[in-house]
């Protein structure tokens, strides 16, 4: 693996290159993104559960306190739909749900990239397979005499970009596919918060006085 490595880097050519920017590229947002995502499931939950626990005990104005700083999207979607308790269930359901989709950007910024990467770098791999060939062609028309290392240079340029590009396209899907079903997940926590919120409310939350927390 190594000499196969050593050979890729040495006889890749300017594809290489770029092939290794954006594989640079594709492990920074997936480091980033696995970082930002992965523990928001629990916040997600842990927010639901505790103003959920508020809701059903009556006291709405703990609820609202809770969320009211928007620690985390869940925070800020139930926030929203708090914010117009006084106009109706339905209300709070199409104005939840809008944060949610608010928060889908944020949560889906960056996976473009991984998916890019995955297309980019095997057409980088190509475009060095294509300008190998055309190299080991000149070089044999050239020549008087054609032997086999006269045309490796080439041939290994050939080869050796294919395999860097499949490289970086493999794990940039592999990646790409597993942090979209996390953020995937995300929004549909989000959806379902906005979704419940109105039937946690007490009835007549508009028209009656909310019972204070003891």
């Amino acid at each position: 693996m190594n000499g196969l490595l050593r050979l890729v880097v040495e006889n890749g050519g300017f594809t290489v290159v770029l092939i290794a920017a954006v594989s640079i590229a594709a492990l920074t947002v997936a480091i980033e993104r696995a970082w930002r995502l992965l523990p928001l499931q629990k916040r997600f939950q842990a927010s639901l559960g505790e103003v959920t626990q508020a809701l059903v005990r009556g006291e709405v104005e703990a609820g609202s306190t809770m969320v009211a700083q928007g620690a985390n999207a869940m925070d800020r979607v139930i926030a929203a739909g708090l914010a117009v308790r006084h106009r109706g269930a339905e209300l709070v359901r199409i104005v939840a749900l809008d944060a949610a989709q608010r928060e889908v950007a944020a949560l889906e910024r960056g996976l473009g990239i991984l998916m890019v990467s995955a297309q980019v770098a095997p057409l980088l791999g190509l475009l060095g397979t294509v300008v190998g060939l055309i190299e080991a062609f000149q070089a044999a028309g050239a020549a008087t005499t054609v032997t086999p290392a006269l045309l490796s240079t080439g041939l290994y340029k050939a080869l050796g970009t294919t395999v860097a590009g499949l490289w970086v396209a493999i794990p940039s899907y592999l990646a790409y596919g597993a942090l979209s079903g996390v953020a995937g997940r995300l929004i549909a926590s989000l959806e379902h918060g906005a979704t419940v919120l109105p039937a946690l409310l007490p009835a007549h939350t508009g028209t009656r006085s909310e019972r204070r927390p003891s």
